[in-house]
């Protein structure tokens, strides 16, 4: 039995030294191969840093406003005796809006006519007796006194007609009609609105490092969320000499053609404004890592043929490339394919 038992325990050892011999030649070679992948540095494509062309353009927010808006409402206490306007109405300057009663005053004007005449006939004829002394100075000075007032009073009753008489201050469009006929009106009381919208203003605030490139008759272009796929041209009118000290930012009025009566008085505004452009550093946006608000880019190092992580700032972007505010500057070399393989301070391989 005991020879048994070694002959058992001596193939049980065999098999256990076989074993650990394909073992160690099996995961020798991958060992092997593995250190040598290690060892190996990363492949790379690395582009210059370049000079690149960038537009400054200034977005801002805006109000429509009508180029001329007024209240129409009344002068006087009176009864409304005809309307000749209807909601949404296109009319022209000094168009008949509303009457009202004006009986008394047109009587008044009938009766200051009448002593006009009769007044410039005494006139005439003391004037005659004057000259021939027929008649004192005096009584001639007193008709005179009394032509003028009867004029004077001609023209205070054809005022009272006029003020009975709304018309349009200027061509547009009426608003809502707020009063019915009959209805009894005293001064200020509203009647309708009047807007000229064949041209609009757009005011919107600029900040005012902006101020200084701004000129009276620069271009800019709006787009209005009704409208998605028009872009309004404009120019602008006018800017604002004072600035905001709450916001630092001064107003600007522009003022856009509106033939077709799109655009209405409260309509927000997207203004582009174009500042014009300037040559800058650039990078391809893939270049870029970031790390919280932070920005890096991996500069190659031809010499050591390693790779620096350096921070940059960037500013505009543009055509899948990113302007370097600081940090690099051209002709640097700059990783572009295979910035997850490598990491500060590395040696890399570039890609022919």
């Amino acid at each position: 039995m005991k020879w048994i038992k070694w002959i058992l325990e001596l193939v049980i050892g065999v098999g256990l030294l076989v074993w650990a011999v394909k073992l160690v030649l099996t995961t020798e070679p991958t060992r092997v191969a593995s250190k040598k992948r290690d060892t190996s540095p990363p492949v790379v494509v690395v582009k210059p840093v370049e000079q690149m062309t960038f537009e400054e353009t200034l977005i801002c927010l805006g109000t429509v406003a009508a180029r001329e808006s007024v209240e129409i409402t009344a002068q006087v206490t009176e009864k409304i005796i005809a309307l000749h306007f209807d909601h949404g109405q296109q009319v022209k300057k000094d168009d008949l809006l509303v009457e009202l009663q004006s009986e008394q005053e047109k009587t008044a004007v009938t009766i200051a006519t009448l002593a006009i005449e009769e007044n410039e006939r005494e006139e005439r004829r003391l004037d005659e007796l004057v000259k021939a002394d027929a008649v004192p100075r005096k009584e001639l000075e007193d008709r005179r006194t009394r032509l003028a007032m009867a004029r004077a009073e001609k023209a205070k009753a054809e005022a009272d007609c006029a003020d009975r008489r709304i018309v349009a201050p200027f061509s547009g469009i009426v608003g809502l009609r707020m009063v019915s006929l009959g209805d009894l009106v005293i001064p200020g009381t509203k009647i309708t609105t009047l807007d000229d919208l064949e041209q609009v203003y757009v005011d919107y605030p600029v900040p005012e490092k902006y101020t200084g490139k701004l000129k009276e008759g620069m271009p800019f272009k709006a787009l209005n969320n009704a409208y998605p796929e028009v872009e309004f041209p404009g120019v602008i009118r006018m800017v604002d000499p004072r600035v905001n000290v709450q916001t630092r930012s001064a107003q600007v009025r522009g003022i856009i053609d509106n033939k077709e009566l799109r655009l209405r008085p409260g309509m927000l505004m997207t203004v582009r404004l174009n500042m014009g452009t300037d040559e800058r550093p650039s990078v391809p946006e893939e270049a870029l890592t970031s790390l919280g608000e932070k920005h890096f880019v991996f500069v190659y190092q031809p010499e050591q043929k390693k790779v620096a992580r350096t921070e940059v700032t960037i500013g505009r972007r543009a055509k899948g490339r990113a302007e370097i505010l600081s940090g690099v500057t051209a002709p640097a070399l700059v990783v572009t394919e295979g910035v997850s393989k490598i990491a500060d301070g590395m040696s890399v391989k570039v890609s022919p």
